[in-house]
């Protein structure tokens, strides 16, 4: 893969989480999620009066939402650059970030069925408004299988040159990892730290998540700028070509 591409898909990873951002608090109006303790008649109401603005932000979150694929992609390609022979935690990296698109993508598609028809019983909107807040904050299926496999590379020792993998940023990924582990508990509670909106299962995800995404952003920039150099020295220190 050609740096510029390389270049291409780590800004349309950021811009499209940008915007994703940006649609999930001001249209959607889930940054911050309400209380889940909301009456299903308070829900409907919430739908009712917000209607055209959710079902745009479904819209455009729609568009954006799976913004950690071509991130996972560049990974992907930097980390198989630490292995001989198939590239195994390469491809598991690629296909954890992959998967847990899914969980990222199916949040505005629920939130933009519950605005779809207000003429419904509240009961049958809450379903898609608890349905799409559960999906959006317990999302610890498949992010495990990811940063284990970037974990591993970074701490596994190795001699390659401007590798975007520091051996501090495996404990990072690590402990970003064991931070969304509490994701799954909110199914458990409506209020606290743990409910859909608490500190542990949202405010500590969401920052940790954006911060991580910063800082392998910047990693691979820098490495790539560094392998580019290296090759472009490379290709100026090579002898031209005898002529007849």
């Amino acid at each position: 893969m050609s740096f510029r591409a390389q270049r291409i898909l780590i800004w349309w990873c950021l811009i499209f989480t940008t915007i994703y951002g940006v649609a999930l608090r001001f249209m959607l109006h889930m940054l911050p999620p309400p209380s889940a303790t909301w009456s299903a008649a308070k829900v409907a109401q919430f739908y009712t009066d917000h209607g055209t603005e959710v079902k745009w932000g479904a819209t455009i979150a729609s568009y954006t939402s799976a913004f950690l694929l071509p991130l996972f992609v560049v990974i992907a390609v930097q980390m198989s650059r630490h292995e001989k022979g198939v590239p195994v935690w390469s491809i598991t990296a690629f296909a954890g970030g992959i998967m847990m698109s899914i969980f990222l993508v199916l949040p505005p598609l629920f939130f933009g069925v519950a605005a779809f028809t207000t003429a419904r019983a509240p009961q049958i909107t809450t379903t898609m408004h608890e349905l799409a807040l559960l999906t959006l904050t317990t999302t610890d299926q498949y992010y495990i299988f990811s940063w284990v496999a970037i974990a591993v590379i970074c701490l596994t020792p190795n001699k390659v040159v401007h590798s975007p993998f520091p051996r501090w940023f495996g404990y990072f990924t690590i402990w970003i990892a064991l931070m969304f582990e509490a994701g799954a508990i909110a199914f458990n509670t409506r209020t606290g730290p743990f409910s859909w909106n608490g500190l542990l299962v949202f405010w500590s995800p969401l920052s940790l998540f954006g911060l991580w995404i910063i800082v392998i952003a910047v990693l691979l920039f820098k490495a790539i700028s560094k392998q580019q150099a290296d090759e472009v020295t490379t290709a100026a220190e090579s002898p031209a070509p005898a002529t007849v």
